[in-house]
Protein backbone atom coordinates (compact mmCIF):
# COMPACT_ATOMS: atom_id res chain seq x y z
CA UNK A 1 0.00 0.00 0.00
CA UNK A 2 2.88 2.36 0.73
CA UNK A 3 4.27 1.86 -2.77
CA UNK A 4 0.84 2.42 -4.26
CA UNK A 5 0.36 5.69 -2.35
CA UNK A 6 3.86 6.93 -3.28
CA UNK A 7 3.33 6.06 -6.95
CA UNK A 8 -0.05 7.80 -7.08
CA UNK A 9 1.37 10.86 -5.29
CA UNK A 10 4.20 11.17 -7.82
CA UNK A 11 1.74 10.84 -10.69
CA UNK A 12 -0.49 13.51 -9.16
CA UNK A 13 2.32 16.05 -8.77
CA UNK A 14 3.52 15.33 -12.31
CA UNK A 15 -0.03 15.93 -13.55
CA UNK A 16 -0.17 19.21 -11.62
CA UNK A 17 3.12 20.34 -13.18
CA UNK A 18 1.79 19.46 -16.63
CA UNK A 19 -1.36 21.45 -15.88
CA UNK A 20 0.73 24.52 -15.01
CA UNK A 21 2.52 24.31 -18.35
CA UNK A 22 -0.71 23.99 -20.33
CA UNK A 23 -2.52 26.67 -18.34
CA UNK A 24 0.33 29.17 -18.50
CA UNK A 25 0.75 28.67 -22.25
CA UNK A 26 -2.96 29.07 -22.95
CA UNK A 27 -3.16 32.26 -20.91
CA UNK A 28 -0.12 33.72 -22.65
CA UNK A 29 -1.44 32.93 -26.14
CA UNK A 30 -4.95 34.20 -25.43
CA UNK A 31 -6.02 37.42 -27.20
CA UNK A 32 -5.45 40.64 -25.33
CA UNK A 33 -3.20 40.86 -22.31
CA UNK A 34 -2.74 42.45 -18.92
CA UNK A 35 -2.01 45.81 -20.56
CA UNK A 36 -5.09 45.75 -22.78
CA UNK A 37 -6.61 48.54 -20.71
CA UNK A 38 -4.11 50.98 -22.24
CA UNK A 39 -5.69 50.46 -25.65
CA UNK A 40 -9.04 51.58 -24.27
CA UNK A 41 -7.56 54.57 -22.44
CA UNK A 42 -7.35 57.67 -24.67
CA UNK A 43 -4.59 59.03 -22.41
CA UNK A 44 -2.46 55.90 -22.77
CA UNK A 45 0.66 56.30 -24.89
CA UNK A 46 3.13 53.94 -26.47
CA UNK A 47 5.72 55.09 -23.93
CA UNK A 48 3.43 53.99 -21.11
CA UNK A 49 2.88 50.65 -22.81
CA UNK A 50 6.63 50.04 -23.30
CA UNK A 51 7.41 51.06 -19.72
CA UNK A 52 4.83 48.71 -18.19
CA UNK A 53 5.80 45.94 -20.59
CA UNK A 54 9.39 46.13 -19.41
CA UNK A 55 8.38 46.55 -15.75
CA UNK A 56 6.27 43.38 -15.70
CA UNK A 57 8.54 41.41 -18.05
CA UNK A 58 5.86 40.79 -20.67
CA UNK A 59 8.42 41.26 -23.45
CA UNK A 60 10.31 38.14 -22.35
CA UNK A 61 9.91 34.76 -24.02
CA UNK A 62 7.21 32.42 -22.77
CA UNK A 63 9.86 30.03 -21.46
CA UNK A 64 11.57 32.73 -19.41
CA UNK A 65 8.26 33.97 -18.04
CA UNK A 66 7.22 30.43 -17.09
CA UNK A 67 10.48 29.70 -15.25
CA UNK A 68 10.27 33.00 -13.38
CA UNK A 69 6.63 32.36 -12.53
CA UNK A 70 7.27 28.77 -11.45
CA UNK A 71 10.48 28.98 -9.45
CA UNK A 72 11.11 32.70 -8.94
CA UNK A 73 13.39 35.33 -10.42
CA UNK A 74 16.06 35.39 -7.72
CA UNK A 75 17.88 32.35 -9.13
CA UNK A 76 17.65 33.38 -12.81
CA UNK A 77 20.44 35.26 -14.64
CA UNK A 78 20.56 38.92 -13.65
CA UNK A 79 19.66 40.48 -16.99
CA UNK A 80 16.64 41.82 -18.84
CA UNK A 81 16.14 38.59 -20.78
CA UNK A 82 15.16 36.69 -17.63
CA UNK A 83 14.09 39.22 -15.01
CA UNK A 84 11.41 41.88 -14.95
CA UNK A 85 12.26 45.56 -14.91
CA UNK A 86 11.06 46.02 -11.34
CA UNK A 87 13.19 43.07 -10.21
CA UNK A 88 16.30 44.53 -11.84
CA UNK A 89 15.69 47.93 -10.24
CA UNK A 90 14.78 46.60 -6.79
CA UNK A 91 15.70 43.08 -5.65
CA UNK A 92 12.94 43.11 -3.01
CA UNK A 93 10.36 43.18 -5.80
CA UNK A 94 11.59 40.00 -7.48
CA UNK A 95 8.95 37.29 -7.71
CA UNK A 96 9.64 34.18 -5.62
CA UNK A 97 7.61 31.81 -7.80
CA UNK A 98 4.55 29.67 -7.19
CA UNK A 99 6.69 26.89 -5.70
CA UNK A 100 7.15 29.28 -2.77
CA UNK A 101 3.47 30.33 -2.93
CA UNK A 102 4.21 33.69 -4.54
CA UNK A 103 1.67 34.15 -7.35
CA UNK A 104 2.52 37.80 -7.89
CA UNK A 105 0.64 41.04 -7.30
CA UNK A 106 -2.81 41.76 -8.65
CA UNK A 107 -3.12 44.33 -11.44
CA UNK A 108 -6.78 45.12 -10.74
CA UNK A 109 -6.67 45.16 -6.92
CA UNK A 110 -3.90 47.76 -6.71
CA UNK A 111 -0.92 45.51 -6.11
CA UNK A 112 -2.51 43.26 -3.48
CA UNK A 113 -1.08 39.75 -3.26
CA UNK A 114 -2.95 37.28 -5.49
CA UNK A 115 -2.74 34.47 -2.94
CA UNK A 116 -4.13 36.70 -0.17
CA UNK A 117 -7.12 37.62 -2.35
CA UNK A 118 -7.87 33.93 -2.88
CA UNK A 119 -7.39 33.00 0.78
CA UNK A 120 -9.88 35.69 1.78
CA UNK A 121 -12.54 34.20 -0.50
CA UNK A 122 -11.72 30.51 -0.21
CA UNK A 123 -13.77 29.85 2.97
CA UNK A 124 -16.94 31.16 1.33
CA UNK A 125 -16.49 28.88 -1.69
CA UNK A 126 -15.73 25.82 0.44
CA UNK A 127 -18.69 26.48 2.74
CA UNK A 128 -21.00 26.58 -0.27
CA UNK A 129 -19.39 23.52 -1.90
CA UNK A 130 -19.41 21.32 1.22
CA UNK A 131 -22.97 22.33 2.07
CA UNK A 132 -24.05 21.43 -1.44
CA UNK A 133 -22.22 18.10 -1.23
CA UNK A 134 -23.92 17.21 2.06
CA UNK A 135 -27.33 18.07 0.63
CA UNK A 136 -26.53 16.04 -2.48
CA UNK A 137 -25.58 12.98 -0.40
CA UNK A 138 -28.56 13.28 1.94
CA UNK A 139 -30.96 13.70 -0.97
CA UNK A 140 -29.37 11.54 -3.67
CA UNK A 141 -28.46 8.30 -1.87
CA UNK A 142 -31.92 7.60 -0.37
CA UNK A 143 -33.58 8.35 -3.72
CA UNK A 144 -31.23 5.97 -5.51
CA UNK A 145 -31.79 3.21 -2.95
CA UNK A 146 -35.56 3.70 -3.03
CA UNK A 147 -35.65 3.63 -6.85
CA UNK A 148 -33.57 0.44 -6.99
CA UNK A 149 -35.65 -1.40 -4.40
CA UNK A 150 -38.85 -0.51 -6.29
CA UNK A 151 -37.44 -1.02 -9.77
CA UNK A 152 -40.05 -0.96 -12.50
CA UNK A 153 -42.80 0.26 -10.16
CA UNK A 154 -44.36 3.69 -9.74
CA UNK A 155 -41.83 5.04 -7.13
CA UNK A 156 -38.98 4.24 -9.52
CA UNK A 157 -40.80 5.85 -12.45
CA UNK A 158 -41.58 9.01 -10.49
CA UNK A 159 -37.97 9.41 -9.32
CA UNK A 160 -36.55 8.84 -12.80
CA UNK A 161 -38.97 11.25 -14.46
CA UNK A 162 -38.30 13.85 -11.77
CA UNK A 163 -34.53 13.64 -12.19
CA UNK A 164 -34.81 13.88 -15.99
CA UNK A 165 -37.09 16.92 -15.83
CA UNK A 166 -34.89 18.75 -13.32
CA UNK A 167 -31.69 17.93 -15.22
CA UNK A 168 -33.07 19.49 -18.42
CA UNK A 169 -33.32 22.93 -16.78
CA UNK A 170 -30.08 24.87 -16.07
CA UNK A 171 -29.34 25.04 -12.35
CA UNK A 172 -28.54 28.75 -12.45
CA UNK A 173 -31.92 29.46 -14.08
CA UNK A 174 -33.69 27.57 -11.29
CA UNK A 175 -31.67 29.56 -8.76
CA UNK A 176 -32.53 32.86 -10.42
CA UNK A 177 -36.23 31.94 -10.56
CA UNK A 178 -36.31 30.90 -6.90
CA UNK A 179 -34.42 34.04 -5.93
CA UNK A 180 -36.99 36.22 -7.69
CA UNK A 181 -39.97 34.38 -6.19
CA UNK A 182 -38.71 33.54 -2.69
CA UNK A 183 -36.50 36.58 -2.22
CA UNK A 184 -38.14 39.26 -4.33
CA UNK A 185 -41.85 38.56 -3.98
CA UNK A 186 -42.17 36.54 -0.76
CA UNK A 187 -39.12 37.89 1.06
CA UNK A 188 -38.41 34.60 2.86
CA UNK A 189 -34.76 34.41 1.75
CA UNK A 190 -32.09 37.10 1.30
CA UNK A 191 -31.50 38.44 -2.20
CA UNK A 192 -27.77 37.75 -2.02
CA UNK A 193 -24.57 37.90 -0.07
CA UNK A 194 -23.14 35.74 2.67
CA UNK A 195 -24.40 37.70 5.65
CA UNK A 196 -26.43 40.75 6.59
CA UNK A 197 -24.36 43.88 7.16
CA UNK A 198 -24.08 44.44 10.89
CA UNK A 199 -25.27 40.93 11.81
CA UNK A 200 -23.06 38.01 10.73
CA UNK A 201 -24.45 35.57 13.31
CA UNK A 202 -24.55 31.83 12.63
CA UNK A 203 -28.31 31.88 12.11
CA UNK A 204 -28.02 34.81 9.71
CA UNK A 205 -25.32 33.04 7.68
CA UNK A 206 -27.38 29.86 7.51
CA UNK A 207 -30.30 31.95 6.28
CA UNK A 208 -28.15 33.27 3.43
CA UNK A 209 -26.64 29.85 2.72
CA UNK A 210 -29.71 27.65 2.47
CA UNK A 211 -30.97 28.68 -0.98
CA UNK A 212 -27.56 28.77 -2.78
CA UNK A 213 -26.62 25.41 -1.23
CA UNK A 214 -29.87 23.75 -2.27
CA UNK A 215 -29.71 25.09 -5.82
CA UNK A 216 -26.05 24.17 -6.34
CA UNK A 217 -26.80 20.67 -4.97
CA UNK A 218 -29.38 19.93 -7.68
CA UNK A 219 -26.88 18.47 -10.13
CA UNK A 220 -25.19 16.53 -7.33
CA UNK A 221 -28.25 14.73 -6.00
CA UNK A 222 -29.39 13.87 -9.52
CA UNK A 223 -26.01 12.29 -10.31
CA UNK A 224 -25.81 10.55 -6.94
CA UNK A 225 -29.31 9.10 -7.22
CA UNK A 226 -28.51 7.68 -10.66
CA UNK A 227 -25.17 6.25 -9.55
CA UNK A 228 -26.69 4.75 -6.42
CA UNK A 229 -29.59 3.20 -8.32
CA UNK A 230 -27.24 1.62 -10.86
CA UNK A 231 -24.90 0.24 -8.21
CA UNK A 232 -27.76 -1.12 -6.11
CA UNK A 233 -29.22 -2.94 -9.10
CA UNK A 234 -25.80 -4.39 -9.93
CA UNK A 235 -25.33 -5.74 -6.42
CA UNK A 236 -28.91 -7.02 -6.10
CA UNK A 237 -28.26 -9.39 -9.02
CA UNK A 238 -25.14 -10.92 -7.47
CA UNK A 239 -25.06 -14.56 -6.37
CA UNK A 240 -24.17 -13.83 -2.74
CA UNK A 241 -27.31 -11.71 -2.40
CA UNK A 242 -29.48 -14.59 -3.58
CA UNK A 243 -27.60 -16.89 -1.21
CA UNK A 244 -28.26 -14.54 1.71
CA UNK A 245 -31.96 -14.53 0.91
CA UNK A 246 -31.98 -18.31 0.57
CA UNK A 247 -30.52 -18.59 4.09
CA UNK A 248 -33.62 -16.87 5.45
CA UNK A 249 -32.24 -13.39 6.16
CA UNK A 250 -34.82 -10.63 6.21
CA UNK A 251 -34.93 -8.21 3.29
CA UNK A 252 -33.74 -5.41 5.54
CA UNK A 253 -30.71 -7.42 6.69
CA UNK A 254 -29.87 -8.35 3.10
CA UNK A 255 -30.04 -4.73 1.95
CA UNK A 256 -28.11 -3.24 4.89
CA UNK A 257 -25.44 -5.90 5.41
CA UNK A 258 -24.78 -7.06 1.87
CA UNK A 259 -26.26 -4.81 -0.80
CA UNK A 260 -25.78 -1.31 0.58
CA UNK A 261 -22.24 -1.84 1.83
CA UNK A 262 -20.99 -3.18 -1.50
CA UNK A 263 -22.93 -0.65 -3.54
CA UNK A 264 -21.31 2.22 -1.65
CA UNK A 265 -17.74 1.21 -2.55
CA UNK A 266 -17.88 2.25 -6.24
CA UNK A 267 -19.91 5.25 -5.12
CA UNK A 268 -16.83 6.67 -3.35
CA UNK A 269 -15.09 7.14 -6.69
CA UNK A 270 -18.01 9.10 -8.11
CA UNK A 271 -18.12 11.25 -4.99
CA UNK A 272 -14.89 13.05 -5.90
CA UNK A 273 -16.16 13.91 -9.36
CA UNK A 274 -19.41 15.29 -7.97
CA UNK A 275 -17.56 17.44 -5.44
CA UNK A 276 -15.28 18.82 -8.16
CA UNK A 277 -18.35 19.48 -10.28
CA UNK A 278 -19.97 21.42 -7.45
CA UNK A 279 -16.72 23.29 -6.76
CA UNK A 280 -16.14 24.24 -10.40
CA UNK A 281 -19.79 25.18 -10.89
CA UNK A 282 -19.70 27.61 -7.99
CA UNK A 283 -18.86 30.46 -10.39
CA UNK A 284 -22.40 30.62 -11.75
CA UNK A 285 -24.05 30.25 -8.36
CA UNK A 286 -21.79 32.86 -6.78
CA UNK A 287 -22.78 35.29 -9.52
CA UNK A 288 -26.50 34.56 -9.18
CA UNK A 289 -26.52 34.79 -5.38
CA UNK A 290 -23.78 37.45 -5.04
CA UNK A 291 -21.75 34.98 -2.99
CA UNK A 292 -18.29 36.41 -2.11
CA UNK A 293 -16.22 33.39 -3.13
CA UNK A 294 -13.49 32.45 -5.58
CA UNK A 295 -15.96 32.24 -8.45
CA UNK A 296 -16.79 35.94 -8.37
CA UNK A 297 -13.10 36.70 -7.99
CA UNK A 298 -12.39 34.63 -11.11
CA UNK A 299 -14.96 36.58 -13.15
CA UNK A 300 -13.49 39.88 -11.97
CA UNK A 301 -9.95 38.71 -12.82
CA UNK A 302 -10.98 37.50 -16.28
CA UNK A 303 -12.87 40.69 -17.16
CA UNK A 304 -9.95 42.86 -16.01
CA UNK A 305 -7.29 40.50 -17.47
CA UNK A 306 -5.68 40.22 -14.05
CA UNK A 307 -3.19 37.50 -15.02
CA UNK A 308 -1.60 36.88 -11.59
CA UNK A 309 -5.00 36.27 -9.99
CA UNK A 310 -6.22 34.22 -12.96
CA UNK A 311 -3.18 31.93 -12.87
CA UNK A 312 -3.31 31.66 -9.08
CA UNK A 313 -6.93 30.55 -9.26
CA UNK A 314 -6.10 28.08 -12.01
CA UNK A 315 -3.21 26.49 -10.11
CA UNK A 316 -5.07 26.30 -6.79
CA UNK A 317 -8.18 24.84 -8.45
CA UNK A 318 -6.06 22.27 -10.28
CA UNK A 319 -4.24 21.39 -7.07
CA UNK A 320 -7.50 20.92 -5.14
CA UNK A 321 -8.96 18.79 -7.91
CA UNK A 322 -5.93 16.54 -8.29
CA UNK A 323 -5.47 16.16 -4.53
CA UNK A 324 -9.16 15.34 -4.16
CA UNK A 325 -8.88 12.55 -6.72
CA UNK A 326 -5.71 11.29 -5.02
CA UNK A 327 -7.37 11.14 -1.62
CA UNK A 328 -10.33 9.26 -3.08
CA UNK A 329 -8.00 6.74 -4.75
CA UNK A 330 -6.20 6.16 -1.45
CA UNK A 331 -9.47 5.83 0.47
CA UNK A 332 -10.85 3.47 -2.16
CA UNK A 333 -7.78 1.25 -1.84
CA UNK A 334 -8.51 0.84 1.87
CA UNK A 335 -12.21 0.17 1.32
CA UNK A 336 -11.98 -2.28 -1.58
CA UNK A 337 -9.69 -5.32 -0.95
CA UNK A 338 -9.41 -5.92 -4.71
CA UNK A 339 -7.28 -2.79 -5.06
CA UNK A 340 -4.84 -4.17 -2.50
CA UNK A 341 -4.64 -7.40 -4.46
CA UNK A 342 -3.80 -5.55 -7.66
CA UNK A 343 -1.08 -3.53 -5.89
CA UNK A 344 0.65 -6.55 -4.33
CA UNK A 345 0.17 -8.78 -7.38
Amino acid sequence: MTRYIIRRSIQSFFLLWLATIIGFTVYQLAPGGPLQFLSDDPKGTSADFNRLTRMYGIDRSIGAQYLAWLAGEDWLPNNATWRTGRCLSDSTRCGRGILRLDFGKSFYFKGESAISLIIQRMPATFILAFSSLIISVVGGIPLGIFAALYRGRWPDHIIRVLTVLVSTVPDWWIGLLLLIVLGGYLGVVPLGGMETVGDGSLLDRLHHLILPAIVSAIGGWISMSRIMRFEMLEVLNQDYVRTARAKGLSERAVVVRHVLRNALMPFITGLSGIFLLVLSGSILFELVFSWPGMGRLAITAINSRDYPVMMALFVISSFLGIMGILMVDILYSFVDPRVKYEVTK
